[in-house]
């Protein structure tokens, strides 16, 4: 179900620039605060840290973090966790570089950008998502993935699917009816013969011709509105996918714990 990286063509991608616009919690065009740059709440920063030991600089790199919280150790973990997605991203992209590669790139680095899209920002549930592009330092053409993640501030994690539909809900009867719940492009997930949601697909995976790890296939995020479970996969075919439902359809797949703050947090604006 995964499509890697091909030496063929060209990979455009247009600049990622600015920042997420509106954002009621405010954003920073850097990790530095500013005069105008709240410092508590959840913010959109970018990140442009050059890896050359990868060959990868992030140039306007989105990613939310969560300003102002008390418990120091709970916003290091939270944080980290909300900058995973681009620390995956400078990862598989140095990795995955060949030696003729490296060689085309002349001293080059690939680029890479990420946008970030917010959903729940509540007190103690924060979910996003991160799309990654990159233009690579050779020819080649492909994708990276859109990466979701939530975070629970009291926790001091990323929710796991474990966490939040429970081991019993990713089973194959459970996941084939949160699938008929959800609404989306499925005559083209057909077409893609990507078959049935499985539990492998929510965790993290490495085939033998992967260098690292890559994120799940099937991620979650949450809205105000309700879920969404975001297929993304590297590669340029079949790829991306977003299926959706409100709280209402879901709330029997969730965790009993977890849904009414997943309701609470969609109720603060």
């Amino acid at each position: 179900m995964r499509t890697r990286l091909r030496p063929r063509g060209v990979l455009a991608v247009p600049a990622v620039a600015g920042l997420v616009a509106g954002l009621l919690t405010g954003c920073s065009s850097s990790d530095k605060k500013g005069p105008d740059v709240p410092d508590k709440g959840v913010l959109v920063v970018t990140d442009n840290t050059a890896h050359p030991d990868q060959h990868v600089t992030l140039k306007d790199a989105e990613y939310a973090k969560i300003a102002g919280l008390s418990d120091a150790t709970a916003a290091g973990k939270v944080n980290q966790a909300l900058h995973a997605p681009l620390d995956w991203a400078v990862k598989w992209a140095g990795g995955t570089l060949t030696d003729d590669q490296k060689k085309e790139c002349q001293g080059k680095s690939s680029i890479i950008q990420t946008k970030v899209r917010l959903g729940l920002r509540g007190d103690d549930l924060v979910s996003e998502s991160n799309a990654i592009q990159m233009v690579p330092c050779f020819d080649g053409e492909g994708g990276l993935p859109t990466v979701p993640v939530t975070v629970d501030v009291k926790a001091g994690k990323a929710l796991t699917a474990d966490d939040v539909f429970g081991s019993k809900g990713l089973e194959k009867d459970r996941l084939k009816k949160l699938w008929d719940t959800l609404s989306g492009p499925k005559n083209d997930w057909k077409d893609c013969d990507l078959g049935d949601l499985e539990r492998k697909n929510f965790f993290p995976s490495k085939d033998k011709e992967d260098p690292v790890e890559v994120p799940p296939s099937a991620g979650f995020l949450f809205t105000d509105q309700g879920l969404e479970i975001i297929w993304s996969t590297t590669g340029t075919d079949c790829n991306n996918f977003t299926f959706t439902a409100n709280y209402d359809k879901v709330k029997d797949f969730i965790d009993k714990n977890l849904y009414p703050r997943l309701q609470a947090a969609a109720g603060q604006k």
